[in-house]
C-alpha cells in the first residue's frame, strides 16, 4: 500500500467514509472486518431516515483491506479521510454528530458535508489551525487528506485537541460558502480529467514527455464555458466532441450547422454536436 501505512502522528487511525459515494457501505465494512468497531453517523440523529448514504466511523488502520479499499480502490471516488484520535469512538462519534447540521446566515439548517474529503480540504485550508480548524476537528489531531487524481496526501493538524462537547451548531459564515463553492468546482475538474484521462488519453499527452498535461483540461473547460456550457455533462460533451473531432472540432461545417441550429440551447446542442462527433469519428475509424 505504499505511503497508506504511515501517518505523521500518533494516537487511533479511524476512516470516515461517505455513504453517499459507495453504495452497500455498510455491507462492504462487515465483509472487509470481521467484528468491525464502526457507526454510521446518521443512525439516531434527525437525518436517521437518510441512513442507506450516511456517512460511517470505522476505527481501522491504514494496513488494513478497508483502507486498501477506500484510498486505492475508491481513490477516485474521494471517498473517504483518515483521522488519528487519542480519544475514545463514543468520544469522536459524537464530536463528528454535532457537525452533520449547520446554520447559514439566514439562520436556516441545512445538511453539512463536512465529511467530503473536498469540503474538508478547503474549510481547513481556509482557516489553518484557526476557531473553525478546532471546531471541526475537535478531539483529532491529525486529518489525513487524499486527492483523488494523484493518490497524493495533505495533511492537517490540530494544536489544540478537545474533548468538550459542543452544544452550538457550526455556523456557515460567506467564507465557508467560498470554500465550499471551490470544493464543487475542484469535485468537478477532476471528475472532467478523469473523464479525459479514460477516454481521451491522447489529449493528454506531451510531445516527448512521459507526463500527462491536466491543465489541458482546465483549457478545456474554459473553452466550454466560453460558449455557455457549465454542467459537467455539457462540459464532458465537449470534451467528448475535441476527444474524436480534434482541437479544430468547431470549424468543421456540419459542427458550425448543428451549433447555429441550437444556439439557444447550448446544452442541446453539444448533445447533438457530441452525437454526431462519435458517430464520424467511428466512420472514419471503420473506412480509415
Amino acid at each position: 500500500m505504499g505511503n497508506l501505512a504511515n501517518l505523521p502522528g500518533n494516537g487511533k487511525t479511524f476512516l470516515l467514509i461517505d455513504g453517499a459515494k459507495v453504495n452497500g457501505l455498510s455491507q462492504v465494512i462487515y465483509r472487509e472486518i470481521e467484528t468491525p468497531h464502526c457507526e454510521a453517523l446518521y443512525r439516531g440523529t434527525e437525518l436517521a431516515d437518510l441512513l442507506e448514504i450516511s456517512p460511517w466511523l470505522v476505527e481501522a488502520g491504514m494496513n488494513s483491506s478497508l483502507a486498501l479499499k477506500c484510498f486505492e480502490e475508491w481513490q477516485h471516488q474521494g471517498a473517504a479521510i483518515a483521522f488519528q484520535a487519542d480519544c475514545d469512538f463514543e468520544e469522536l462519534t459524537g464530536h463528528l454528530r454535532g457537525l452533520l447540521m449547520a446554520r447559514l446566515v439566514t439562520g436556516d439548517e441545512v445538511v453539512f458535508r463536512f465529511y467530503d474529503p473536498e469540503i474538508a480540504r478547503h474549510l481547513l485550508k481556509q482557516d489553518s489551525m484557526g476557531e473553525d480548524t478546532r471546531r471541526l476537528m475537535g478531539p483529532c489531531s491529525l486529518f489525513a487528506i487524499q486527492d483523488r487524481r494523484t493518490g497524493e496526501w495533505e495533511h492537517f493538524y490540530n494544536d489544540q485537541p478537545s474533548g468538550e462537547r459542543q452544544t452550538e451548531v457550526f455556523n456557515i459564515r460567506e467564507e465557508h460558502l467560498v470554500a465550499m463553492e471551490r470544493s464543487a468546482e475542484q469535485t468537478a475538474l477532476r471528475k472532467l480529467e478523469l473523464h479525459t484521462s479514460n477516454y481521451f488519453p491522447h489529449l493528454l499527452q506531451q510531445p516527448d514527455a512521459n507526463e500527462q498535461d491536466w491543465g489541458v483540461v482546465s483549457v478545456l473547460v474554459d473553452a466550454a464555458k466560453a460558449r455557455g456550457l457549465y454542467s459537467t455533462r455539457d462540459i464532458a460533451l465537449y470534451i467528448n466532441t475535441i476527444g474524436w473531432l480534434g482541437h479544430q472540432a468547431f470549424e468543421d461545417s456540419d459542427v458550425q450547422s448543428l451549433w447555429k441550429e441550437n444556439s439557444a440551447a447550448p446544452g442541446k446542442a453539444i448533445a447533438r454536436i457530441a452525437e454526431f462527433a462519435e458517430k464520424k469519428s467511428t466512420e472514419g475509424l471503420v473506412h480509415g
